[in-house]
């Protein structure tokens, strides 16, 4: 069994910047990225991404990648963990193929799971008609009719900002959102139209979107539909029972520690904001940081007083 000082579950932005700062640190790291695609891999490019904006997302995670081959401290290995195990120095993990392996500190950047509305035909448009984020894509479809799906009360309080991008704007309001007659007047003052009523499928030609149907029947002509998905986490998060908030995000402290001992987390899993890679790569560079020091401090303290390691193995 390989043996390694940090463990990362997750190959997207965060778990390779932490990899790469753990490389510089001679860190002896590896990596499990799941063959499973990621979040992102229908979008066409990684908006504002510094010296890469507009590259793939698959073209940001292999320069990342290749920047980590060059020291030869981290393994990259394409693996689905299905268990994690607890020892009194670390952690086993074990592959879905039954390979294991060791590690002192964990690290988890597994993001989020995506859970789509029921919308006929909607994966067959996200990521080039149907988007989730104006940030990251806003630009490249700007001045276009679009729609805004408010399944969450909190959509409604950003309706200003997505006229940023376009001056033709429908909001289409889910039954069961309240939207209070102030707030209502307030949007539609400015020219973005509220339509009540559950999407029931879209419509479109090859990529391009081209109509909202709504379950009465009303066809409404757009270019554009912006959804954000409710978000859960992975099963193997959840296998490791850690604090959440109250949102369903992993409760991490300054030092992006969780509430089990020696497991880390960064990146999507413990933000429901603004997630994007830049973002992501922030988190992934400060939780390496935070790992290399708990680390030099836990081995100084087996240097010091030698006797509590081998109490503790007794």
């Amino acid at each position: 069994m390989t043996d390694y000082q940090v463990a990362i579950i997750g190959g997207g932005p965060a778990g390779l910047t932490a990899a790469l700062t753990l490389s510089r640190s001679m860190m002896r790291t590896i990596v499990f990225d799941s063959p499973i695609p990621a979040r992102n891999a229908a979008s066409p490019h990684v908006g504002a991404y510094p010296t890469m904006d507009m590259a793939t997302p698959d073209e940001v995670r292999e320069s990342i990648a290749a920047n980590i081959r060059t020291y030869g401290y981290a393994d990259l290995k394409s693996a689905e963990i299905a268990e994690v195990h607890e020892e009194e120095d670390g952690f086993v993990l074990s592959t879905q193929g039954g390979s294991s392996f060791r590690a002192r500190r964990l690290l988890m950047t597994t993001g989020m799971v995506d859970k789509y509305p029921s919308i006929e035909d909607l994966k067959d448009y996200w990521g080039t008609s149907i988007i989730n984020c104006p940030f990251c894509q806003g630009y490249e479809v700007r001045n276009q009719s679009w729609g805004v799906y408010v399944h969450r009360p909190e959509i409604l309080a950003a309706a200003e900002i997505y006229r940023n991008w376009t001056d033709d704007l429908v909001m289409f309001v889910e039954p069961g959102i309240d939207v209070p007659p102030e707030r209502a007047e307030a949007i539609e003052a400015l020219g973005i139209r509220l339509i009540p009523g559950r999407i029931e499928a879209v419509e479109g030609s090859g990529e391009k979107l081209t109509h909202v149907v709504l379950r009465s029947g009303r066809r409404v002509p757009r270019d554009i539909l912006l959804v954000w998905p409710h978000q859960t986490q992975s099963e193997l998060v959840k296998s490791l029972d850690l604090p959440l908030s109250d949102d369903g995000y992993v409760k991490i402290d300054e030092c992006y520690r969780t509430g089990r001992r020696g497991i880390f987390a960064a990146g999507d899993l413990t933000y429901g904001g603004h997630q994007n890679t830049n973002t992501a790569i922030h988190m992934g560079n400060m939780a390496a940081a935070w790992l290399v020091f708990d680390l030099c401090q836990s081995r100084a303290r087996e240097e010091i007083y030698p006797e509590d390691r081998i109490v503790a193995a007794q």
